[in-house]
């Protein structure tokens, strides 16, 4: 790696920071749990920086309802308010949607949010019962990066 190449990646890692891994938990739903990694000095938390950080702090914010954390109100997503309130599926959907641009548009790091799928963007009514909906979000950083999160695929 260049030194070009190495000041951007340190310049990406420090604009999009550093946190501990967050596996999604085997055999449940929702849920995540703290990621565990042997290392040369025995076991230690695993961590994630950069682009990997900020898809898994959007993947966790958009998997716990807003205002669930003590400490900040405002993190979460709305969601449960537009399936609880909302009679037409159809505007269920949309609600859903603003409420996936409301999360991008509270963190810092994403510059831009390119696109925003609801079940590969098709606009007709879920199925009757559904309880899942896919989401495919497409988004740019401050760093120039663009990235994409797939939730529920």
């Amino acid at each position: 790696m260049t030194d070009p190449e190495r000041e951007r990646e340190l310049l990406r890692q420090r604009l999009l920071g550093r946190g501990m891994a967050c596996s999604p938990v085997s055999g449940a739903d929702l849920g995540r749990d703290l990621t565990l990694v042997s290392g040369p000095r025995g076991v230690d938390l695993a961590r994630v920086s950069g682009i990997d950080n900020l898809g898994q702090s959007l993947q966790v914010a958009l998997t716990t309802l807003l205002g669930s954390d003590v400490f900040n109100t405002d993190f979460g997503f709305d969601g449960l308010n537009a399936l609880a309130t909302e009679t037409d599926p159809i505007l269920v959907r949309e609600r859903l949607r603003i409420s996936v641009v409301q999360v991008l548009r509270r963190d810092p790091r994403v510059r831009r949010i390119v696109d925003v799928k609801l079940d590969g963007g098709q606009l007709e009514a879920p199925a009757a019962g559904s309880r899942e909906l896919n989401v495919q979000i497409v988004f740019e950083t401050v760093t120039g990066d663009q990235s994409t999160i797939d939730l529920g695929a």
